[in-house]
């Protein structure tokens, strides 16, 4: 009970979380709902009106925040135009025209997109999923979670993302040696969203007949898919010139080049007026995900100004509790407080760093992987992941009802990462 009583930071946090799950649960606005969680944080902890205000600024008035409100407004106007121009639909049917089903379709689409590591990215495939469910019976939860879930199966190992390199540099090992780690996580998260998720993914009639020979379905397919394959190539394409060059772009130059080249390319193969370009930049969907971004940003600032994460982790040391605890727990609750791969492990590694760094060889690997699994299952569960939030945004779905389709699969991962923890040290 004293170590319960002990870690009173974390307790905080944690009614925050609450406070804004049980607000949004009564239907007030998620981004209005994340501002008034983050001012009850600031209370609890202790932050007065100037220094509340302050985090806020800091968390709102940053140039990367305003690079992401672009990026994601990219996202709306290119989602809406293939959408409006019929696209997409063209892309999703084309698809199930080389492997029918929703279920695929459901996997294989959002895997895609998260070949990119692009904030907020979940929104790019969600109006496919939208598209690939509606033969089935998925309501908004369901579609939530099917598009959220296999939208990150890459982000364990994917050595695009941030996360990843920054955890290869604290860790001070050859990328190759973490990336062999994660890669059976990604087994592991796409084998329990096919046996947890896709059983409630019933379809009620079955795909069209689809026309054709399977090298016309495919031309077809590569056609409709181009502009988000611009988006893909762009990102490896920026890193060799950085590379090349010597030069140090800013983070987002890669995505906004792909989105541009994705949105010339939409609007060549629809011929798309510059007035429906326009319209799409009016879209009322718009508004309220910029607000939704800022009050992300501005809970994240609360973090950070409080100290929260910091504390959560002299408290658990203080308190005696076993290292392997400290090395999971940490990550995990720097992925639910930041949701976000990089402030999980720029949190949290430089603590757990040390604590493995006696380890050697297959053993320090269990361990590094079985860390950066945690922080990814917290990221994945944080109520302030972007993604989680634009993807229930978009369908309109309850965000605790999305959860209940979350936690199968969740757990499933901690099982299967705690499983390839034990083969890995029997080696040892």
């Amino acid at each position: 009970m004293d170590t319960v009583l002990g870690v009173i930071t974390l307790w905080k946090v944690l009614g925050a979380f609450g406070l804004i799950l049980l607000l949004n649960r009564l239907r007030l606005n998620l981004g209005l709902a994340l501002l008034i969680g983050s001012a009850a944080l600031a209370v609890m902890m202790g932050l007065g009106p100037r220094a509340a205000a302050m985090a806020y600024a800091k968390g709102i008035l940053d140039a990367e925040v305003l690079s992401l409100i672009v990026a994601v407004v990219f996202l709306l106007v290119v989602s809406r135009l293939m959408s409006d121009t019929g696209q997409l639909e063209r892309l999703v049917t084309s698809f199930q025209g080389l492997i029918p089903g929703a279920r695929m379709t459901s996997l294989i689409l959002p895997a895609l997109i998260g070949l990119l590591p692009m904030p907020g990215g979940a929104l790019f495939s969600a109006p496919m999923i939208q598209t690939a469910c509606e033969r089935t019976s998925a309501g908004p939860e369901l579609k939530t979670a099917l598009n959220y879930w296999f939208r990150h199966l890459w982000e364990v190992w994917w050595p695009l993302y941030p996360g990843v390199v920054l955890a290869v540099s604290l860790l001070g090992v050859p990328a190759w040696r973490f990336i062999l780690g994660g890669l059976p996580l990604t087994g592991v998260i796409v084998l329990g969203g096919m046996i947890l998720l896709w059983p409630a993914l019933k379809e009620d009639r079955p795909p069209d007949a689809r026309p054709g020979t399977i090298r016309e379905r495919l031309k077809d397919f590569g056609r409709e898919v181009r502009p988000i394959t611009l988006v893909v190539l762009a990102v490896p394409a920026v890193q060799v010139v950085e590379l090349v060059l010597g030069w140090d772009l800013p983070p987002l130059s890669a995505v906004f080049l792909g989105l541009v080249l994705c949105l010339t390319e939409v609007i060549r193969r629809n011929r798309i007026p510059w007035r429906q370009v326009a319209q799409a930049l009016t879209n009322k969907t718009i508004p309220p995900m910029v607000l939704l971004i800022l009050a992300i940003m501005a809970f994240r600032g609360m973090l950070v100004e409080s100290r929260a994460v910091q504390m959560i982790q002299a408290e658990l040391t203080r308190e005696g509790i076993p290292t392997l605890c400290v090395i999971l727990a940490m990550p995990f609750l720097s992925g639910m407080v930041t949701g976000i791969a990089m402030g999980m492990v720029g949190a949290s590694f430089p603590l757990v760093v040390p604590l493995i760094a006696h380890l050697s060889g297959l053993d320090h690997a269990a361990h590094a992987a079985l860390a950066y699994a945690f922080g990814y299952l917290g990221m994945m569960l944080s109520p302030v992941h972007l993604c989680l939030l634009v993807t229930r945004d978009f369908f309109g779905a309850n965000l605790l009802g999305s959860y209940r389709y979350l936690v199968g699969p969740a757990l499933f991962f901690v099982a299967g990462s705690f499983l390839l923890f034990g083969i890995t040290r029997l080696f040892i």
